[in-house]
């Protein structure tokens, strides 16, 4: 068997082999492979930069489940992470019932590096009816009564200037389907004027840039890559840069094994 004839025959083994080495050294340790940075990040970017830390308070909203966790939950991380770096405060809410559990991760990671609950960012948890509940929240946002941990909210000062959503400085909401962006566009963000941005699944992008043209989302982040993209702005490489270099690394390495099994087929076949 000459040489174009064992490039065809790769055993399987080691092509798997290949690849499983390139997705998990930088899931490990991030490269940090550059990446073109979309105008909708750098929108939210901008905002939170522009928030003052001493009076705005930023309401997160954790709508998705553990299922969509692997593309929306590095921008909330990266969102929060750029939060704490300007130390301006936070308030979550949820409209999914699996909200709580994801903000819940990021909450006790903030506490083992020191910051403080109650101080630092409270989370109000879930509240059912879906788009009827962000109307009702949006009107009045003191509704919900006691926090996730049973504080009673006149005992949380982050929500003593807090009467609708929109005295809050800036809304996100980080979403993975209904309810989500869309909802707090038509309960919020139309009727209220509230400032709004979103991270959702990559693919909701199609449909959301509309409202991003139109000037109803102030910003978003594209999934995955958008929360790569943030981190790249922060400057703090996390689990988004490292997904997108695995990702890139693995297409890499599939393109290549295509490249040389054609280039062997075509030169076995001229001989």
């Amino acid at each position: 068997m000459n040489w174009a004839n064992k490039l065809q025959s790769i055993d399987r083994r080691i092509i798997y082999t290949i690849l499983l080495i390139g997705l998990t050294i930088p899931l490990i340790w991030p490269i940090g492979i550059p990446l073109a940075v979309n105008d909708t990040t750098r929108a939210v970017y901008k905002i939170i930069e522009d928030l003052d830390p001493a009076t705005d308070v930023v309401l997160l909203s954790f709508d998705y489940s553990p299922a969509s966790a692997p593309d929306v939950h590095p921008s909330a991380v990266a969102i929060v992470e750029h939060l704490t770096k300007r130390g301006i405060k936070w308030v979550g809410v949820s409209f999914w019932p699996e909200g709580p559990q994801m903000s819940e991760k990021i909450m006790r990671d903030l506490e083992a590096r020191g910051l403080k609950y109650g101080v630092d960012f409270i989370d109000l948890g879930f509240m059912a009816g879906m788009e009827n509940a962000i109307a009702e929240f949006a009107q009045n946002s003191r509704v919900i009564t006691t926090d996730v941990r049973g504080t009673h909210i006149d005992n949380l000062p982050l929500m003593n200037n807090i009467k609708t959503m929109k005295d809050f400085g800036f809304v996100i909401g980080i979403s993975a389907g209904d309810p989500g962006y869309n909802a707090f566009i038509r309960q919020a963000v139309d009727p209220m004027g509230v400032k709004f941005a979103a991270a959702i699944v990559t693919v909701s992008v199609p449909a959301a840039m509309p409202f991003y043209a139109s000037g109803q989302l102030r910003g978003m982040l594209q999934g995955l890559r958008g929360a790569a993209e943030y981190e790249s702005l922060t400057g703090v490489a996390g689990r988004g840069a490292a997904m997108m270099d695995a990702q890139s690394i693995g297409h890499l390495i599939i393109v290549a094994f295509i490249a040389v099994g054609n280039f062997a087929y075509f030169l076995s076949k001229k001989k």
